[in-house]
């Protein structure tokens, strides 16, 4: 039991009351919210409940919640109130529930920690922890992770080497503002960009950079990132900056990018590659519906000729039922390829293609990678 601390400016009780378990409520959010009061002390409902993307209704649920499972939450009445944690509060790792324990040291398996060379300290602090769990949650926690693996990268090749990353991450974390160049997915707009970092994100296996250029913030892929410079000039970093909201909100606004409806038909086995080709090109949902031994593959795209540059490679093993400026795409892609590859081959090699592609064997299936499963 904790002692409430006496304050001459601010009335503080002690929230107590819902007594039900903490797996009600997901647990990510209540760490996240304990975790936002010790970092800045105190916080309003309202600006909780923005952080946390949740109504202040969900927020006052939240803080019972953590009081009743013993976390020292305080809320402090007056004008400048708002919740806060009991000065020097620091959890017990005993007690971790079993289903936490479990979670936590199964997160250590994320490739990214390695790129970022934080995995071995990972692992030691683990160690560290495990020490002090009671046994019966360690013996759970080795159960588990004797019998589930958690791998980010699976059989397919891993991604290009970022050399940058060092620089970028040092760059993050001194708010020094970066120089580069910098390939978006057009090729028509490359070019040199100053911005001021705020924060690396890894989704997947690839890594973004989120950053203000010009004052407006972006994402950039750091695959697309050369000839990067950390400048001396300090970054301009909002004060009031939440990387996590941020991230989803620039995701939403790039979903909602302008798009048009999608129609093809083709045989029910190239679905699959189908959808893993046009993953760069999709918005949204894709619908699969399957009639007469075919199948129809709706959806929307962004753009048509991106779009045109994938379907090509399938040949005559799809059909663009929608939009027409699609097909009329394809038609102007065959018809260039038709006039760059009009003359006769060069005598070194055609018979080189005539060795890897004889007569007759080249018909049998789109072209495929084997390790992608993609057109190439």
């Amino acid at each position: 039991m904790w002692s409430r601390p006496s304050l001459a400016c601010h009335t503080r009780h002690h929230l107590s009351g819902i007594r039900g378990r903490l797996h009600h409520i997901r647990a990510d959010r209540l760490l996240l919210l304990t975790a936002l009061l010790k970092q800045h002390g105190r916080l309003s409902a309202r600006e909780l409940a923005r952080r946390l993307e949740v109504t202040e209704r969900t927020v006052l649920r939240d803080v019972e919640a953590l009081s009743a499972a013993g976390i020292p939450v305080y809320a402090e009445r007056g004008r400048n109130g708002g919740f806060a944690l009991l000065p020097g509060y620091s959890p017990d790792a005993a007690a971790l529930t079993p289903i936490e324990a479990e979670a936590l040291f199964l997160a250590g398996g994320h490739a990214a920690l390695e790129r970022l060379g934080l995995a071995d300290p990972l692992a030691s602090a683990l160690r560290k922890l495990a020490t002090s769990l009671p046994a019966d949650l360690d013996s759970a926690v080795v159960r588990t992770s004797e019998r589930i693996l958690i791998e980010s990268t699976g059989f397919d090749p891993p991604g290009p080497e970022l050399g940058h990353l060092d620089l970028v991450q040092r760059a993050v974390f001194d708010d020094l503002r970066l120089r580069f160049r910098y390939q978006p997915r057009l090729p028509s707009t490359p070019g040199v960009r100053t911005v001021d970092p705020y924060g690396l994100v890894a989704a997947g296996p690839t890594w973004y950079l989120v950053a203000a250029h010009r004052g407006r913030p972006r994402t950039y892929r750091l695959s697309r990132m050369s000839e990067v410079a950390a400048l001396s000039t300090p970054a301009v970093r909002p004060a009031d900056l939440d990387l996590r909201s941020l991230w989803r909100a620039l995701r939403v606004a790039y979903s909602d990018r302008p798009s048009v409806p999608l129609a093809i038909r083709t045989e029910p086995r190239w679905t699959e590659i189908l959808l893993s080709s046009l993953s760069s090109q999709l918005s949204g949902l894709v619908d699969v519906t399957h009639d007469g031994g075919t199948a129809l593959v709706r959806g929307r795209i962004f753009t048509i000729r991106g779009t045109a540059a994938v379907l090509a490679g399938f040949g005559t093993f799809i059909e663009v039922q929608e939009p027409a400026e699609l097909r009329d795409s394809l038609r102007e892609l065959g018809r260039e390829l038709s006039e760059r590859y009009a003359a006769a081959q060069p005598p070194a090699t055609a018979g080189m293609i005539e060795t890897l592609a004889p007569s007759g064997t080249g018909a049998s299936r789109p072209p495929t990678n084997r390790t992608s499963s993609s057109p190439t």
